[in-house]
């Protein structure tokens, strides 16, 4: 279809609009053909041999009258020939809405006609990872964009995103998708919550859920580290490794890898390092390992707690790297925490809406005020600990989530806390026909690690939601270190990956236990 016919299709819908297709004020469209794109990163949603693609990409601009907001969003056409009929729309990570070409070109190359969107939150990429969109110029919270981020952007991109493939393509399109991983999974989340008929299938990887707690438990590390002392990296990789090898037996096999979902049943007692002296490449020494580095270890892995001792959120997962939420750098040769950006950006510019909030000296009381305040603030918007998903198993829609046991950055107990409160608000009904978690021992968060990671969810979600064909396993497969292939069939939770003997590196070798 000619460009120009596009727009004259296009121009037509945003007069009307405002009025009649959704909530949104359409500000501008364009319309441009592109041919031949090289996309990259073909597996970030499933895997595809095409990587040069043709599509029409149509930009809108629009906004929430009397909001003060400037979304943009963006949907990649399929030639006619190449639209499989289906619509995928896809989500961020930290706090970026939207990845659009990242994830759009994969898209296209399988077929679909694809949609991104930034929410409204500000265009500089530096900024969008930062946080400071968070705050109008006057220092105050700027709700609409943090109503958009939570859910509603993904929503106004659905209802707009599919108008323009009923105008383009002149019909409907046959199955809605959606692909997230992160924030891109809690948007999966949320939009199954609050807009139900949105989606026929949902794929949900290491869901960064229970935003309220989450986030401001991401910084906890820092704090820490903050009033105690800073370990470089080779001290948290002498403990992870300690970790693995002390828990590696839950499953029954010594394998390497941590197979149960459960935090607490990995029950290692840091101090058993203290006086182990190490090589260490971060400082070119020799360090051995004190009590005051045990405790440090000991609080990321129990995670934040009052000063009464309570634990307010989990910590870092057995046998995940210490290096995504307890980084440490050298700086003037003094060892010193790195925050997760995120975290650091949720203390200063959504918790206490202050830019120069010096996070960086948080007392243990301050944490335990600016967690308490960010549940208060924010779990109207993004709350998740009592979730409602009758209307999305009403609607006939799939969720499927994996998430790494290993997961450097969202604790996996959180994901499997939503299962366990969805089966009590929901009175005992079998989850399991609509909703599927598994858990991927030794895999990071939404992909790589040292276990083995699913090869192809998306395929298990298509055919759930196409042919009726529910997953009762997800098979995961890494290269580790010597070459060797290492694969796993994983279980829906509630059950657990068990050892029945034979060659570990193999899925066959285990087996699903209730």
């Amino acid at each position: 279809m000619l460009v120009s016919a596009v727009l004259a299709i296009l121009l037509g819908l945003a007069q009307a609009s405002s009025r009649r297709i959704h909530d949104v004020e359409i500000l501008s469209i364009s319309a441009i053909q592109v041919e031949d794109y090289t996309t990259n990163d073909l597996s970030s949603i499933a895997p595809t041999n095409v990587s040069a693609i043709d599509f029409c990409n149509i930009t809108l601009t629009v906004t929430h009258p009397n909001e003060d907001d400037l979304v943009i969003m963006s949907i990649w056409l399929p030639p006619v020939d190449n639209w499989n009929g289906n619509y995928l729309a896809t989500g961020g990570g930290g706090l970026i809405a939207g990845y659009f070409a990242s994830r759009q070109g994969p898209g296209v190359a399988l077929g679909y006609a694809t949609a991104s969107t930034d929410a409204g939150l500000a265009h500089d990429t530096v900024n969008r990872t930062e946080g400071s969109w968070g705050l109008k110029p006057d220092g105050s919270a700027h709700t609409a964009l943090l109503t958009n981020f939570a859910y509603r952007s993904i929503h106004d991109m659905n209802v707009l995103g599919k108008a323009i493939i009923r105008e383009y393509y002149g019909v409907k399109h046959r199955y809605s998708y959606y692909h997230g991983c992160s924030t891109g999974g809690r948007q999966g989340y949320l939009s199954a919550m609050y807009y139900p008929d949105d989606f026929d299938g949902i794929l949900a990887i290491s869901p960064a859920i229970h935003t309220p707690q989450t986030s401001p438990a991401d910084f906890w590390p820092s704090v820490v580290m903050g009033n105690s002392v800073a370990p470089p990296q080779c001290v948290f990789n002498a403990y992870e490794a300690a970790i693995v090898n002390a828990c590696d037996h839950l499953d029954g096999a010594m394998d390497g890898l941590i197979s149960t979902y459960d935090p607490d049943k990995c029950n290692f007692d840091p101090t058993t390092l203290v006086g182990k002296s190490i090589d260490c490449s971060d400082t070119n020494t020799t360090i051995t390992i004190t009590s005051d580095h045990a405790e440090v270890v000991r609080q990321c892995l129990q995670g934040p707690a009052d000063e009464s001792g309570k634990r307010l959120w989990y910590g870092i997962p057995p046998g995940a790297s210490f290096s995504g939420l307890a980084n440490t750098a050298i700086v003037n040769d003094t060892i010193t925490a790195k925050p997760f950006e995120a975290a650091e950006a949720w203390m200063k510019y959504f918790i206490f809406q202050d830019a120069n909030y010096p996070a960086a000296d948080m007392t243990y009381r301050d944490f335990t005020d600016a967690f308490a305040l960010s549940v208060e603030k924010f779990t109207p918007q993004f709350g998740t600990l009592h979730p409602d998903l009758k209307g999305f198993r009403k609607s006939g829609a799939k969720l499927l989530t994996w998430h790494g046991l290993a997961d450097e950055y969202i604790p996996p107990a959180g994901t499997t806390l939503f299962y366990d409160a969805l089966l009590e608000e929901m009175g005992g009904v079998d989850a399991s026909e609509f909703y599927r978690v598994f858990l991927a021992p030794g895999a990071a968060h939404c992909s790589g690690g040292y276990g083995p990671v699913p090869t192809n969810p998306w395929g298990a979600l298509v055919s759930w939601v196409e042919k009726g064909e529910a997953p009762e396993v997800l098979f995961a497969s890494t290269v580790d270190e010597s070459g060797k292939t290492v694969s796993r069939n994983l279980c829906p939770y509630p059950s657990k990956l068990v050892y029945r003997g034979g060659d570990v590196n193999k899925a066959s070798s285990f087996a699903c236990e209730a």
